[in-house]
């Protein structure tokens, strides 16, 4: 049996800086950090909403199967259902136009279309390929260009993502970012894992650009709260640590010494 059963982390924008750091310029570095995180957080959740709860008690699976159980589901995942629009130009695509939708993860005001391209291999692999273009999400603009591939092992579900997309934040910074990363996840025990690597290419308002890193190992359990880090390259050559233990505050710290806490949106 396999099913489409996705990651439900929170919004990453909520576990990163959006505080006053203690160093110059930390204003225009919270505002990009915040269109940064939102930016990769948005479009994985843009992708997890489209299959989700597309679950199949079928022993062997086929492209036009999984395409078509997609395509029943959108309708129902959204708010108004009748903001949404399916097509299927193939037995193995789906269209789906949106307009002024809400959704799960925390998508509000989601407007545009996703294409979504379907395969299945030989050995069960399940592989959605995902683009828009000037797709709107949460006052954002969104260009998406992702592959995510699935597999199932008993209860263990795991999404490994190649992600090279563009847009523009709700707080106007231009980002361009390329990642890798692995989502892991336990139905029975609905805990689950984000480890991997991205890169980020931010452009500011007086049109330099500049790349930050950021290297993720989390850890939840439903809706908890989180443990684990994020490492981060700042853009001045320091290094920032932001480490979760658990409960509704994590703490961070700056390779030059400062340190802080932040506040995160789980119980």
């Amino acid at each position: 049996m396999r099913s489409f059963a996705m990651l439900g982390f929170a919004s990453i924008s909520s576990l990163l800086v959006v505080g006053r750091a203690r160093n110059p310029g930390s204003d225009s570095s919270a505002s990009q950090a915040v269109d940064s995180s939102s930016s990769v957080e948005s479009e994985g959740n843009v992708m997890m909403a489209a299959v989700d709860s597309s679950d199949m008690a079928v022993a062997a699976l086929t492209s036009d199967q999984v395409a078509a159980n997609i395509a029943a589901h959108v309708s129902a995942r959204r708010q108004p259902a009748s903001c949404a629009t399916v097509s299927q130009p193939s037995p193995t695509s789906v269209v789906i136009k949106l307009v002024d939708c809400t959704g799960p993860r925390g998508l509000v005001h989601v407007t545009g279309e996703l294409d979504l391209s379907i395969s299945v291999s030989v050995a069960g692999v399940i592989t959605v390929t995902a683009t828009a273009t000037a797709l709107e999400v949460n006052n954002a603009t969104l260009d998406i260009n992702a592959t995510a591939t699935y597999g199932t092992s008993g209860t263990s579900h795991t999404l490994t993502v190649q992600s090279m997309g563009s847009g523009t934040g709700a707080l106007g910074n231009a980002i361009d970012h390329t990642g890798d990363y692995t989502l892991s996840w336990d139905s029975t025990s609905e805990c689950g894992s984000v480890a991997g690597m991205w890169s980020t290419t931010i452009t500011g308002a007086s049109g330099a650009t500049a790349s930050r890193s950021e290297t993720v190992s989390m850890n939840r359990c439903a809706s908890g709260c989180p443990t684990g880090s994020v490492v981060r390259d700042m853009f001045d050559g320091a290094t920032m640590t932001v480490t979760f233990d658990g409960s509704a505050t994590a703490t961070w710290k700056l390779s030059t010494g400062a340190s802080g806490t932040i506040n995160l949106g789980c119980h």
